[in-house]
């Protein structure tokens, strides 16, 4: 039996990862073991070693963190038929959620156990270090913009079905428009790809320096948030005349744009709901936690204002409930496979390896901790 070994969060806000072996174990019904060969880190998991029990509260530690996972498939579980050993694959890992809670299933291992509908193979063109990239930032946006509990917009479909779909029917004379705030981040960029590939028409924002990444994506119009009146009175502009279907926001203060933005499109041409990814949060990242709670509840009473006054529903995204529902099909099987192989859909953004080893996992959570713009921290295992 190969060896095992994994990054574990040791206790609460304890750091580093202490690198130790961990158990080798073999998938279940509708799993799959992959050797992992890259991993990418998410502010969760340094928010998780920052804040103890106070998220995840049913964590108990030792415990292996993690979501972000691309490898080779070296087992299969009983039931499953998608995949075989010897598949290149990228896939979510949901060893934190409460519904599992298993260090087994966490990304920061050498072997790694993954729900088979959470999995996609890849390209042989595809590296690992790419591909990994997308999986919680995908797994996210898809949540946001397709769930029937949020923007419930339609499905994605490859080039090759669209054109065959309007081949057979008329062709609608306008695309409807999607907001999505925090276009250059790693949910924004899913976002727009899978946005654009349901047939929408986005406008986005993104400091400029990224203007051109969010509109290499699909995006129709992108403006600068680091101006959010300014931003929030050129989207309106913009929007002029347009049937507007939501916002997705990203990005701690990202729900006051969007929601200036819903409030000023006449009720009659657009649907006004907004999808939040991201909480507000203080500046500063070293905040404690009464200054967290005062910025969310702050917050909270806020929108709960605009939202009696203006008419506009909101609903918190967890990015990893698709597992329980059908769009987890949509993406992971119907969707994403064709859409890389054929080049529609990139991985985006640009990785960028940390180091090679599970002791340069820290490493990169605590790079991540101290800000990044339009790029994936990764580290090869």
């Amino acid at each position: 039996m190969p060896e095992n070994r994994a990054a574990y969060l040791m206790g609460e806000k304890i750091r580093p990862l202490a690198v130790k072996a961990a158990p080798y174990t073999s998938p279940g019904p509708n799993q799959i073991l992959v050797r992992v060969a890259a991993v990418a880190v998410n502010p969760i998991e340094y928010i998780k070693q920052d804040l103890g029990g106070l998220l995840y509260g049913w964590v108990k530690c030792p415990h292996v963190l993690g979501s972000d996972v691309a490898g080779t498939v070296v087992e299969v579980g009983s039931g499953e038929e998608a995949f075989r050993p010897g598949d290149r694959v990228v896939g979510q890992a949901l060893g934190s959620e409460k519904k599992f809670n298993d260090s087994a299933m966490g990304a920061f291992q050498h072997y790694v156990l993954l729900q088979a509908n959470m999995v996609s193979p890849i390209p042989d063109s595809m590296s690992f270090e790419r591909a990994v990239v997308l999986p919680l930032a995908l797994s996210t946006a898809s949540c946001g913009l397709f769930q029937k509990d949020q923007l419930a917009l339609r499905l994605p479909v490859v080039a090759a079905a669209a054109a065959e779909e309007e081949d057979g029917a008329e062709k609608k004379t306008e695309k409807e428009t999607l907001l999505i705030w925090g276009g250059s981040t790693s949910v924004g960029c899913n976002a727009i790809q899978l946005a654009c590939a349901a047939g929408y028409e986005v406008v986005t924002t993104c400091s400029p320096r990224n203007f051109d990444l969010v509109q290499s994506l699909g995006a129709a119009a992108a403006f600068d948030y680091g101006d959010a009146d300014a931003a929030v009175s050129e989207i309106v502009k913009f929007c002029q005349g347009k049937k507007v279907v939501g916002a997705l926001s990203m990005g701690g203060d990202a729900g006051r744009g969007c929601v200036e933005v819903l409030r000023q499109i006449p009720q009659s041409s657009s649907r006004r709901f907004l999808s939040r990814v991201s909480y507000a949060t203080p500046e500063n990242k070293d905040a404690g936690l009464p200054a967290r709670i005062w910025c969310m509840l702050s917050f909270s009473v806020w929108l709960w204002a605009k939202s009696v006054r203006h008419g506009i529903k909101s609903n918190v995204v967890v990015g990893t409930t698709l597992e329980a529902n059908e769009v987890s099909k949509a993406i992971y099987e119907d969707f994403l496979p064709r859409a890389l192989a054929t080049g529609q859909f990139v991985a985006a953004p640009e990785p960028e390896v940390v180091g090679k080893g599970l002791e340069f996992v820290q490493t990169a959570l605590d790079t991540l901790r101290r800000g990044v713009s339009a790029k994936k921290l990764v580290v090869e295992i």
